[in-house]
C-alpha cells in the first residue's frame, strides 16, 4: 500500500473521528439548549403550584374567622370566606389545566394529586361550615380542631406536588438550584407560620388553654420556622451584593419575626396559662396575616430572578448552539484543506496524535504527550492535547471536590448550626433506627427531654448572644457526661433531647439527675465576661409495649411539663 493511499485512508479515518466528536459536541449543546428551553415552562408550573398552595393556606384565615364568628358577623365573614375559596379553586384549576396540557407531567401523577386536593376540599369546607353554623356555646374544641386539621391536611399533598415540580426545574437547569432551594424554604416558612395561627384557633374559639398536643405541635412548628430562617440566610448568601435581596430578607425579619412572630409567641404564652386570649380569630388574621406578606415578597423576588436567569440562559444556549454548528462546519472544511497541505509532513505525527486522543478518550491520563518537532499545527495540536489532559485532570479533581462538598453539606444538614449537636430531623432518623433495634431484640430504651429554665428571661436580661452562649455551654456540658452510644440533639429553642439505648427507667432517671446537677453547679460565661448559673427541668420516659418514638417523646414532654409546674430544676418521670 502506497504512502499516499495510506495517508488518505488515515485522513479519512481521522475525518470520521473528527465528525463524530463534532456531532457529539453538537448533540451535547442541543441537549443543553433543550433543557434550558424546558426550564422556563417548568418554572411557570412551579410558580402555579406555589400559588395554589399559598391560596390554600390563605383560605384558612377567613375559615378560622368564620368558625369564630357570632350571629352578627357571620354573614360578613362568610362573604370573605367565599371570596377566598373562589381564589383557591381558581388557582387549583389553573394549575391542573397547565399540568394536563403537558403530557409528561400528566403521566407523572401530578394531575391526580391536584384532583385529590380538589376533592378533599369539599368535606373540609363542609366541616368548617358546620362549625360556623352552630351556636357559639355549642362549638366544641374537638369539632373546631377537626375542621382546622381538615384544611391543614391537604398541604402535605401540595408540598409533594410542588416538590416534584421543583425537581423538574432542577433537572432542566441545575444552575437554578440555589434559588430553587430558597423559594421552597420561603414557601415552607410561610406555610408553617400560617399553621401556628391555625393551631391556636380551636382554643381561641372555645376560650380554653392549649392542651399538651397543641403545645407540642406548635413547638415543632417553631423549630421548623427557626430552621427555615437559617436555611434562607444560607441560600441567600449566593445573592450577596444584591441590595434588593438584602432588603427583602431584612423586611421579613422586621415584619414577621420582630412583629408577627412575637405576637404569636405572646398568644402562646397566654394559651399556656389561660384561655383569655383577648382577640378573636378574625382579629388574629387581621393583625398576623399581613406580617407574613414579607415572606411571600422574598419568595416572589427569588422566583422572578430565577425566571429572568432561565430566559437569559436559554437565549445564550441557543446562540451558542448556532455558533457551535457554524464552527463545526468551518472546522470540517478546514480539516480537509489541512490534510491536503501537510500530506508528507504530518503523516506519522498525526497517527501519534490520534493514538494520544484515543488514549485520552479512554481515560489513559498517565501517558506522556511529547512536544511537537516543528512550530506548526502539529506542535499546536500537541500543546492542545497537553491542555486537554490538564483540563481533564482538573475536571476529575473538581468532581472529587464536589463529592466532598456534597458529603459536607449532608453532614451540615444533620447538625444544629449553633450548638454543633444533631438537629431534630437527624435525631428522629437515628431514633427510629434505635427504636427498631430495641423493639426487635426487646432491649431497654429511654428518652430524656430537658429544657433550660427561664431562658427567655436570660435572653431579655443579658441579650440573645448570651443566650446562645448558654445553649452552647449546656450542649458541651451534657455531651461530656453522656456515653458514646447516647444521642444528644437540640430539640428546638432551649430544649434538648437525649436517646439512651440499653437504659431502663431507673438508669435514665439517674442520667437526668446527673445532667441536672452538673448544669445547676456550673458557672456559664456569657458575653462581656460575666458568669451566671442556670438550671434545667427534665422529663424521662422509657420504652414500653405499643409505644413508638413519638409517643415516647410525648411522655417525656408531659413529664417535663410537670417538672416545670412543680418548681423547675427537677426530674420527673413519664407514666
Amino acid at each position: 500500500m502506497s504512502l499516499n493511499r495510506l495517508f488518505r485512508l488515515i485522513s479519512f479515518a481521522l475525518l470520521m473521528l473528527f465528525l463524530a466528536l463534532a456531532v457529539s459536541l453538537v448533540w451535547i449543546e442541543w441537549s443543553i439548549y433543550q433543557s434550558g428551553a424546558n426550564s422556563v415552562p417548568a418554572l411557570k408550573h412551579f410558580r402555579l403550584g406555589l400559588i395554589a398552595m399559598e391560596r390554600l393556606s390563605i383560605e384558612r384565615a377567613p375559615a378560622n374567622a368564620y368558625m369564630g364568628s357570632t350571629a352578627d358577623t357571620r354573614d360578613r365573614f362568610y362573604q370573605e370566606l367565599q371570596a377566598a375559596r373562589a381564589a383557591t379553586d381558581s388557582a387549583l384549576a389553573e394549575l391542573r389545566s397547565a399540568l394536563e396540557k403537558d403530557p409528561a407531567k400528566n403521566r407523572s401523577g401530578l394531575v391526580e394529586r391536584v384532583g385529590t386536593v380538589q376533592q378533599a376540599l369539599v368535606p373540609a369546607r363542609a366541616a368548617v361550615d358546620r362549625v360556623a353554623l352552630q351556636p357559639v356555646n355549642q362549638r366544641t374544641h374537638l369539632y373546631v380542631a377537626s375542621a382546622v386539621s381538615g384544611m391543614v391536611d391537604m398541604i402535605p399533598v401540595m408540598v409533594r406536588v410542588t416538590g416534584e415540580l421543583a425537581n423538574i426545574v432542577d433537572q432542566s437547569d441545575p444552575d437554578l438550584r440555589d434559588g430553587l432551594a430558597g423559594v421552597r424554604a420561603a414557601a415552607s416558612l410561610r406555610e408553617y407560620a400560617g399553621q401556628i395561627a391555625s393551631r391556636l384557633t380551636p382554643s381561641m374559639i372555645t376560650r380554653r388553654p392549649l392542651d399538651s398536643d397543641e403545645v407540642i405541635e406548635i413547638g415543632r412548628l417553631y423549630g421548623r420556622i427557626d430552621l427555615l430562617r437559617s436555611l434562607l440566610s444560607a441560600q441567600l448568601a449566593s445573592y450577596a451584593g444584591r441590595p434588593e435581596f438584602e432588603r427583602a430578607l431584612d423586611d421579613m425579619d422586621k415584619q414577621y419575626f420582630d412583629n408577627g412572630f412575637q405576637f404569636l409567641d405572646y398568644l402562646l404564652q397566654v394559651g399556656l396559662k389561660s384561655g383569655d386570649y383577648g382577640v378573636t380569630p378574625s382579629e388574629l388574621a387581621g393583625r398576623y396575616v399581613p406580617e407574613m406578606k414579607s415572606i411571600l415578597d422574598l419568595r416572589d423576588l427569588l422566583l422572578n430572578d430565577m425566571m429572568v436567569r432561565a430566559e437569559q440562559r436559554n437565549v445564550q444556549a441557543r446562540n451558542f448552539l448556532v455558533t457551535v454548528i457554524g464552527l463545526t462546519i468551518i472546522a470540517c472544511l478546514f480539516f480537509q484543506l489541512l490534510m491536503y497541505m501537510i500530506r508528507k509532513r504530518v503523516v506519522r505525527p498525526l497517527v501519534d496524535a490520534t493514538d494520544l486522543v484515543v488514549g485520552l478518550v479512554d481515560g489513559k491520563l498517565d501517558q506522556e504527550i511529547p512536544k511537537g518537532r516543528y512550530d506548526d499545527e502539529i506542535g499546536g495540536m500537541m500543546r492542545a492535547l497537553r491542555v486537554l489532559k490538564e483540563r481533564i485532570l482538573e475536571r476529575n479533581s473538581l468532581a472529587k471536590e464536589r463529592e466532598a462538598l456534597i458529603t459536607q453539606l449532608q453532614t451540615s444538614s444533620n447538625t444544629d448550626f449553633l450548638t454543633g449537636l444533631l438537629n431534630r430531623r437527624a435525631f428522629f432518623s437515628y431514633g427510629q433506627q434505635q427504636m427498631g433495634v430495641a423493639q426487635r431484640y426487646e432491649r431497654a430504651l429511654s428518652v430524656v427531654l430537658f429544657d433550660i429554665d427561664h431562658f427567655k428571661r436570660i435572653n431579655d436580661t443579658y441579650g440573645h448572644l448570651s443566650g446562645d452562649a448558654i445553649l452552647r455551654g449546656v450542649a458541651q456540658t451534657a455531651s461530656q457526661l453522656l456515653r458514646k452510644v447516647d444521642v444528644l440533639a437540640r430539640y428546638g429553642g432551649e430544649e434538648f433531647i437525649v436517646l439512651l439505648p440499653e437504659s431502663d427507667l431507673a438508669q435514665a432517671r439517674a442520667v437526668a439527675e446527673k445532667l441536672r446537677e452538673a448544669l445547676a453547679s456550673r458557672d456559664f460565661e456569657i458575653d462581656g465576661g460575666q458568669h451566671i448559673r442556670v438550671s434545667a427541668s427534665f422529663g424521662v420516659a422509657t420504652l414500653a409495649e405499643g409505644r413508638g418514638l413519638e409517643q415516647l417523646i410525648k411522655l417525656a414532654d408531659t413529664a417535663l411539663y410537670v417538672a416545670k409546674e412543680q418548681g423547675r430544676n427537677r426530674v420527673e418521670v413519664g407514666d
